[in-house]
């Protein structure tokens, strides 16, 4: 026995390294994306002094936005993808070319979503509610399209960082972003000083401006550090990134987008179920969201640590070492989630109370927090898996199974127990539980058959091949 020891402690040793790696990578996503909910959390506790009828204005309008950004922002992720795997290879200029395409694919997108204004009235007709409900939804859409094109800026550079492995530089950036949007929500809502009270519409004119300074100190920072050259240069390397890399990124990117798009389309068919169901249960589900994304947002972001690790591992052609990176990520994805579940299970009381002064919407709130409690180590376990596989370059198969349960699972469950079984909200959130334990095993199944290399060892070539 005692011969075996020394390859089981080394095991050991080796996993501790990675979990330390994973750790590291991962803290500053996680800061990042706690200061997003914090100004997240923060709008929605100064909107819901306003009242319900706010509160769930604007939380359909940031359903619906996202929804019809959700492509878009996918797709942009397959700059980390493709930065992580260059960044293996010891491709640097591979991985800033990367960035220079994604910042001219952010152009049409933010333009796009722009043009949505114009049919803002039938978008939340579609989605439902009261009447007062879908006017102040639209007020709220129509200034937050503005800042589209601001956000993908934006998020092409942390994008391109994390790809890298440097996660500070997008964290001090969101930071920066997030907290200029918590400072100028009092003032843009109510009304303090010289500013005009513009309620649900200060709130979206505030986070238009907070993504404008982010976006304006992001590409400061990238064309200083990353891009130091004269005009001529960077137009060249704008040719060459169009043409050579701007494939790749669409190639990876695409297929999470239509991912993120339908399966976000789906929870806004989830959102407006919620709607027709009543005012209260729209704005319970709005608080429940709010505060799990507590857990989602580092949970998220240890997941795309796996993303990098694992793009970083391919590019590298260190295949083996992937397993191990999945499995340090679960481990640090695991305990933050289920630490989390345990506290939305004992303390939903006190935490919805905070979001409300309505007995019957912070009571509702609380049930669906009890609820979101059971899936969280599953739902950890499916972003930590699907960001990896994604970070290998298998990402249509990610998109197909999110996909299909998505459709096929969780919305059908949701009308089920919601509408037939008549439990109402609780039921709907239990359908969540129902899909996420279905996704979690195909992950994983997915992961363990190796089938993925085959998607690596494309990427690698490609890359070898491509001249950039």
């Amino acid at each position: 026995m005692s011969a075996h020891r020394p390859a089981a402690f080394e095991k050991f040793a080796q996993f501790r390294r990675n979990v330390t790696e994973v750790m590291a990578l991962s803290w500053p996503i996680v800061i990042s994306m706690l200061s997003y909910t914090a100004m997240d959390l923060a709008d929605t506790i100064f909107v819901g002094w306003l009242g319900t009828t706010q509160l769930a204005a604007v939380g359909l309008a940031t359903t619906v936005f996202f929804v019809l950004n959700g492509f878009f922002y996918g797709t942009l992720q397959g700059i980390t993808v493709v930065t992580s795997q260059a960044e293996g290879a010891g491709r640097r200029r591979r991985a800033v070319s990367s960035a220079i395409a994604g910042l001219w694919l952010a152009v049409p997108f933010g333009l796009f979503v722009l043009g949505l204004i114009f049919f803002h009235t039938t978008i939340f007709a579609v989605m439902g509610g009261e009447a007062e409900v879908q006017a102040l939804a639209g007020d709220y859409f129509v200034i937050r399209a503005v800042g589209a094109g601001f956000w993908f800026a934006m998020l092409v550079v942390c994008n391109h960082y994390q790809g890298l492995g440097d996660t500070r530089t997008p964290m001090v950036l969101n930071i920066a972003a997030h907290s200029i949007n918590v400072i100028l929500d009092p003032l843009l809502i109510f009304g303090i000083g010289p500013f005009p009270a513009m309620g649900v519409e200060g709130a979206a004119l505030a986070t238009v401006i907070a993504q404008f300074v982010g976006m304006a100190i992001a590409l400061a920072h990238f064309f200083r550090g990353r891009l130091a050259c004269s005009f001529a240069q960077a137009r060249a390397r704008s040719q060459e990134a169009i043409k050579n890399v701007a494939p790749a990124v669409l190639r990876l990117g695409i297929p999470i987008g239509v991912h993120n798009a339908v399966g976000l389309l789906a929870f806004g068919v989830f959102t407006a179920v919620l709607a027709r169901m009543g005012t209260v249960e729209l704005a319970a589900h709005q608080i429940a969201l709010k505060v799990v994304s507590v857990s989602f947002l580092p949970g998220h972001g240890v997941a795309q640590a796996a993303s990098i690790l694992a793009g970083q591992r391919v590019g590298a052609g260190h295949f083996d070492q992937v397993k191990e990176v999945l499995k340090a990520s679960l481990f640090v994805a695991l305990t933050l989630m289920g630490g989390l579940g345990v506290i939305f299970f004992f303390f939903h009381g006190p935490i919805t109370s905070v979001f409300t002064a309505d007995v019957d919407t912070a009571a509702l709130a609380g049930s669906l927090l009890i609820v979101a409690a059971l899936f969280q180590l599953t739902d950890a376990t499916v972003m930590v898996t699907s960001q990896t596989l994604k970070g290998t370059g298998d990402t249509r198969f990610t998109m197909f199974a999110g996909i299909t349960t998505s459709w096929v699972i969780m919305l059908p469950s949701a009308y089920f127990m919601g509408f037939v079984l008549g439990w109402g909200a609780v039921g709907a959130w239990l359908a969540l539980v129902v899909e996420i334990a279905v996704l979690s095993p195909i992950l994983l199944a997915r992961f363990y058959s190796g089938a993925w290399r085959k998607f690596a060892e494309r990427e690698r070539r490609d890359m070898a091949a491509a001249r950039d």
